[in-house]
């Protein structure tokens, strides 16, 4: 059976990379460069931000000069919380299984990522899809599998230094 692997961020929806990254590194965040996303359905640009010595925390995602499902969040919305990212083994069986428990997605079939970017990793081929966030209580759940070589972002804090396992903090 399909599963989830891993949380991988949330999104937050900015007017303006160039006005909110700043901030953010302030706040001792590091980031790997930006990756544009400028053909549908996507259309934006990603900067996921890391907290050391958790994997990634947050991304920042900027319409792609105005377009896309991004800008039309925020002229509806204001910046904010876009949604949460999650890492799959299998995206088309994850996609069955959960339109079967009454799950609607956006696409029809994966959607491939260019670039090979999802976060903090590139892979070979990256697929996304999305659940439509009526059937989630209005949470628009971002759906990733990474395939083949799947790795960090050479500019991503090192897997050495992150936190893993399950014990809990201070133990």
């Amino acid at each position: 059976m399909a599963k989830i692997l891993e949380f991988l961020t949330v999104n937050i929806a900015v007017e303006s990379l160039d006005e909110m990254l700043p901030k953010y590194r302030h706040m001792g965040m590091s980031h790997v460069p930006p990756s544009p996303w400028p053909d549908p359905p996507i259309q934006m640009t990603d900067v996921s931000l890391e907290l050391d010595p958790a994997p990634v925390a947050l991304s920042l995602i900027e319409p792609w000069e105005g377009e896309g499902p991004v800008a039309k969040f925020i002229s509806r919305r204001g910046a904010g919380v876009y949604s949460i990212a999650v890492r799959v083994d299998d995206i088309a069986a994850i996609m069955a299984d959960w339109r079967e428990a009454g799950m609607d997605w956006v696409l029809d079939e994966p959607d491939e990522v260019p670039g090979g970017r999802a976060a903090r990793y590139v892979a070979d081929r990256v697929l996304v899809n999305w659940v439509q966030p009526k059937t989630l209580g209005g949470v628009l759940f971002e759906v990733f599998e990474l395939q083949g070589n799947v790795r960090l972002h050479p500019e991503s804090i090192p897997a050495e230094r992150t936190v893993t396992g399950s014990a809990p903090r201070g133990a």
